[in-house]
């Protein structure tokens, strides 16, 4: 190889590395163009784009002044995820600069209307109210931590079926941990019982509330006894 070529080969392989380096700093150096922030359940939204958009940034005024270089995306995921409404989150950042942030919150399946209420949420496990939105869900009285379980297996099972899900307005328990519930557009009451042999019990209660319905006399009844294991004893109003 001539020396010719060989200088012809060394400006390339020079103009090659220069422009990588150009744009390798150019990339280091590319500000957050802009932040789309979505909800996987939007359907209610107990913590706004707004609350997300501030754990995000944290000390900075706007994230669109961070050099994307030094976004720390787990460490925003992590700020995100300590909100008490939020059960989940992930950020990532396009090649242009563009942050999609996609949060997932977390489900209240029942309130408790203890002195400090709180929501029952779909992992068992207890979460403040919000500011943003009320959870339209079954009001749990009588609440104690020792009961935890049995409301959660209650309301589960209440929430899977088609017919008592849109009926329950209301679960609750007395002393003993036996519970009693209230019905949408009825006055009557339901005496549950124990939380157990719940196919049983909802059976036995379709059944009655199909009767009573086709002999037009359910606007009579004022309780509802689901206690026994073979039968429904009804109270008159």
């Amino acid at each position: 190889m001539s020396f010719k070529s060989i200088l012809k080969y060394v400006f390339c392989m020079v103009l090659i590395f220069s422009a990588y380096a150009f744009a390798a700093h150019r990339f280091e150096k590319r500000k957050v163009k802009d932040v789309t922030i979505s909800f996987a359940n939007d359907n209610a939204l107990f913590i706004s784009e707004k609350n997300v958009n501030k754990l995000l940034i944290q000390n900075v005024d706007s994230i669109q002044s961070v050099a994307v270089e030094n976004l720390d995306l787990n460490k925003g995921e992590l700020r995100i995820v300590e909100n008490a409404m939020v059960r989940g989150a992930e950020i990532s950042v396009s090649l242009d600069g563009s942050v999609k942030v996609v949060v997932e919150q977390r489900s209240p399946i029942a309130r408790l209307m203890s002195p400090s209420q709180m929501y029952l949420d779909v992992d068992n496990e207890l979460m403040p109210l919000s500011q943003e939105h009320t959870a339209f869900v079954p009001l749990v009285f009588g609440y104690k931590d020792s009961l935890k379980n049995s409301l959660f297996k209650l309301v589960n099972f209440i929430n899977e079926d088609e017919f008592l899900k849109p009926a329950v307005t209301q679960i609750s328990f007395d002393k003993k941990g036996e519970v009693s519930l209230e019905i949408r557009a009825h006055d009557y009451e339901v005496l549950w019982g124990e939380v157990d042999d719940l196919d049983h019990k909802a059976m036995n209660y379709k059944g009655f509330i199909a009767k009573m319905e086709k002999d037009n006399r359910l606007n009579q009844v004022k309780t509802i006894d689901l206690r026994y294991k073979n039968q429904v004893v009804s109270i008159k109003k």
